[in-house]
């Protein structure tokens, strides 16, 4: 990714325009705007539209170099100028996926927030396959391009986000001050986790595109090791694919002057993820069910993380109880389908099977409830009972099982 970083500026040089005329700007005179955003499994989504004519939504990651459109149909609708074909990597099983550069793109936000001749990336396939995973008509990334412009406030609380003109942004003075270094672009931190009676300092990533709350890659460094109780589990959708590796636990995890304990950590199996995180960490990084804890401010003018306790900061980190690896079918999102499921849990014990199509589970489906509340039920309470009709080979069937604690 890095060569992709020069390749970017090498083609935004070659336009002859000065650096002022590309990007992100606010409306005259605006010294911020705020606009609403929606949450998908831990994932902010906002609506943007291509060159005055598509809207769309797109996941605003921290941890994205470039913007990214992962249907390339729509570009195609657009009339974005590709100028080049490139290979780039990404965390997943595949090594490489290719994606095309455009250049001249003009991509604007709510409240009159302007792209102008802005260079995007634009996928030949949908590799990410958002849309089945999140369960909304969600067709691309956006990361750097936007917080490298502002000071970007995430109010989680309230589902807000708050662009500031960093030159006026002044801090409040009882938000905690965390320092974060640009590498490649991206955001880290230090923080301390405690597993097995040990204390570490670790560097780690600040990646609002993640739905995990940790993720560490305990295979490219010795200060690490795998926690004492794991359990095997697809972490993930990444550019290369789905990420398999273990869940587990760590004792404490302190961010600042906060800290949380049994926090859920994920651990990529060796080499689906090493490549992405050796750009400036060799750790690992914090996700969205760990920021989503808190309403962040992104500084990257001052290199600050500024944080304030959100509704959710004392919620429990809870993973799946079910066994079930859940996605979406069909054209209008509206079929709930079985992916996985594993061994020796509820859902193999009430033989559910993969390629189940789920008609609603304790009376949600996908008409009256997005994917990612139908996941929080099965990740609720212990011993919480479900109830599940399903269909499968045209016959409508009802399973009954009680969520367990795998982990």
């Amino acid at each position: 990714m890095k060569k992709f970083i020069f390749l970017l500026l090498y083609l935004l040089s070659l336009s002859g325009l000065s650096q002022q005329t590309i990007g992100f700007s606010l409306p005259k005179n605006a010294k911020k705007v705020s606009f609403k955003f929606e949450l998908y499994n831990n994932l902010i989504t906002v609506p943007v539209v291509i060159n005055n004519f598509l809207t769309v939504k797109f996941i605003l990651d921290t941890g994205a170099e470039a913007t990214i459109l992962t249907e390339k149909a729509f570009g195609d609708l657009v009339g974005l100028n590709y100028v080049r074909r490139i290979h780039i990597s990404g965390p997943g099983v595949i090594d490489s996926v290719e994606a095309f550069v455009a250049t001249g793109v003009r991509v604007d936000l709510p409240e009159e927030v302007r792209g102008q001749k802005m260079s995007m990336l634009v996928l030949k396939d949908d590799y990410l396959r958002l849309k089945e995973n999140l369960g909304d008509e969600i067709y691309g990334i956006i990361g750097y391009d936007l917080f490298h412009r502002f000071v970007v406030e995430i109010d989680y609380d309230n589902l807000k986000l708050t662009l500031y003109d960093p030159k006026k942004y002044k801090p409040k003075r009882f938000l905690e001050e965390v320092d974060i270094s640009l590498n490649d672009t991206k955001p880290f931190i230090e923080s301390l986790l405690e597993q097995s009676g040990t204390t570490n300092s670790v560097k780690l990533m600040v990646d609002t595109g993640a739905s995990h709350a940790l993720l560490l890659d305990i295979h490219n460094t010795d200060d690490l090791s795998m926690p004492d109780k794991t359990i095997e589990a697809r972490l993930g959708q990444g550019l290369g694919g789905e990420i398999p590796g273990m869940i587990g636990r760590l004792n404490k995890y302190g961010i600042g002057k906060y800290s949380f304990e049994e926090v859920l950590v994920s651990i990529p199996f060796e080499g689906i993820y090493s490549n992405a995180i050796k750009r400036g960490s060799r750790h690992g990084t914090v996700g969205g069910e760990l920021l989503s804890r808190f309403n962040p401010t992104f500084d990257y003018s001052r290199g600050k993380l500024y944080l304030s306790r959100g509704k959710r900061y004392k919620k429990e980190f809870e993973f799946d109880m079910s066994g079930i690896t859940l996605g979406v079918h069909h054209q209008h999102l509206d079929s709930l389908i079985i992916r996985k499921v594993q061994k020796n849990t509820p859902a193999a014990e009430a033989d559910l099977r993969p390629g189940d199509r789920i008609l609603d589970i304790n009376g949600a489906n996908l008409y009256n409830s997005k994917l990612s509340d139908i996941n929080q039920i099965l990740r609720k309470r212990d011993r919480m009972k479900i109830n599940m009709r399903i269909k499968r080979d045209g016959v409508v069937l009802r399973k009954r099982f009680r969520l367990k604690r795998l982990i």
